[in-house]
């Protein structure tokens, strides 16, 4: 027994410690989970179909969950809220993939990322999947609220390549045009840190939204706004 004892407290006292060190350091990481299945959301006439069943969107608007996600202190917020909305039955949430020339910008200037503010969107993305929840990322604000498109002209403007030191360049300027390609480009084709998978190919986003709440208040016939949509595709 007194062998006993003297091989069991050393043991005891080693996984003590290991458990402290996971507790203490656990938060140092963004989210720890294994990927559950899902499929993309297809579209069957005017029906969304998953796996050959109707697919209803019910869903809420949580813009600030990447902002959320940066810091460990507030990344929890991330996690209550997609677990709120999947308790509530909710699908769909749309919730920002941008944030230009901000404080914690994912964007800090044209074609140039912060990494850490990558992989909070990354963990966003997991988490949602985690809990069964589709996103729609929305790419740029036609507000100046992070950044936006006055920050892409801003950017254009002190660079010396601008027609215009309008809002409204947004649209229209090719160098802009430029940046913002570039940009879709850059976040289509991230490859998530946390699953592997490049965002165009992982099921759950279910939608781009090209700009938040679009305005051309220099046009208001639209011809701006769906010429900018077209120019983007090419």
């Amino acid at each position: 027994m007194v062998a006993g004892n003297g091989l069991l407290y050393p043991l005891l006292g080693f996984a003590s410690c290991v458990v402290f060190i996971y507790i203490s350091l656990g938060d140092l990481t963004l989210y720890h989970f294994e990927e559950p299945k899902m499929a993309f959301v297809e579209r069957n006439g005017t029906r969304f179909m998953v796996d050959g069943r109707a697919f209803y969107v019910n869903g809420w608007n949580s813009y600030w969950l990447m902002d959320q996600a940066v810091e460990a202190f507030s990344r929890p917020r991330v996690k209550a809220m997609l677990q709120a909305g999947a308790k509530m039955g909710l699908t769909v949430c749309r919730t920002w993939a941008f944030n230009d020339g901000a404080y914690n910008a994912l964007q800090t200037s044209p074609g140039r990322f912060n990494e850490r503010v990558f992989k909070a969107l990354d963990g966003v993305i997991a988490e949602a999947r985690q809990h069964g929840i589709r996103l729609i990322l929305s790419l740029v604000n036609n507000l100046q609220a992070y950044g936006g498109k006055t920050q892409y002209v801003k950017w254009a403007w002190e660079e010396g390549v601008a027609l215009s030191s309008s809002n409204d360049s947004f649209f229209f300027d090719p160098s802009i045009r430029s940046y913002f390609k570039n940009y879709v480009k850059t976040i289509l084709t991230r490859r998530n840190s946390l699953t592997g998978i490049e965002y165009r190919d992982d099921p759950t986003i279910f939608a781009w939204e090209l700009i938040n709440e679009p305005r051309c208040m220099s046009d208001p016939s639209g011809d701006t706004l769906q010429n900018c949509r077209i120019g983007l595709k090419r």
